[in-house]
């Protein structure tokens, strides 16, 4: 109980921090958006901002952004919606998903409904890609966390899934299995019903190494 009190009082100064800026010595910008944070927050759950800001590298020298202080994610490598909820993760120790936005409509106009019912459809997709920041900008706690939340909604709902599937495969390296194990298991268990929707069947058709991953599986459980 004291643990967990002493975690909540962190986690609510971190997010001070980010809501007010106060100390930040680090500007990330993507497309529009601008953040002021903190290196020593970003740096030491980020092997990426942790290098980009470092003094000295192995190449001799420093990166421009250790000069500046200032890290720009180009908007075209990037979706800046992304760039945002990895860095609220890197204050929050989680991200902002459609879920939470879902249940504060609840008490609004009907219409309202549908539209939130529709952003659910992305779901997938968004922990799909937040695994992937998590990957690339080398936020092992992100990709821990994009994982569960995969797992999690994919038991309420399969929509995004097919697009997900891309995204997994296309956004990470091919020897990083976690979230592919996850694709993996979820074709097998229900392989006829989900090979039968078009999509699906073409993206495993689209993806070399998932067909393949399946046809040794398959010729493993037939043999």
């Amino acid at each position: 109980m004291v643990a967990e009190k002493a975690l909540q009082t962190l986690l609510k100064g971190m997010a001070d921090l980010q809501d007010y800026g106060d100390h930040a010595d680090l500007t990330i910008t993507c497309g529009s958006d601008t953040y002021k944070v903190h290196k020593a927050i970003v740096c030491s759950q980020s092997e990426f901002f942790k290098l980009a800001c470092r003094k000295h590298t192995d190449f001799g020298g420093e990166f421009k952004e250790a000069q500046s202080s200032i890290i720009e994610i180009p908007s075209h490598a990037e979706d800046p919606k992304c760039v945002k909820l990895m860095i609220h993760y890197l204050y929050h120790l989680d991200y902002l998903e459609v879920e939470t936005a879902e249940v504060k409509e609840r008490n609004r106009l009907e219409e309202n409904f549908d539209e939130t019912h529709v952003l659910k459809e992305g779901l997938l997709i968004d922990h799909a890609k937040m695994y992937a920041m998590g990957d690339k900008y080398g936020v092992s706690g992100l990709k821990d966390l994009a994982l569960r939340k995969y797992q999690e909604a994919y038991e309420h709902t399969s929509e995004g899934f097919a697009n997900s599937m891309i995204v997994i495969y296309t956004s990470t390296i091919d020897n990083d299995m976690d979230l592919r194990n996850v694709i993996i298991k979820i074709l097998s268990k229900d392989m006829n019903n989900l090979m039968s929707k078009p999509q699906i069947n073409q993206n495993v058709k689209d993806l070399p190494l998932l067909s393949h991953t399946l046809l040794r599986k398959q010729l493993r459980l037939s043999g």
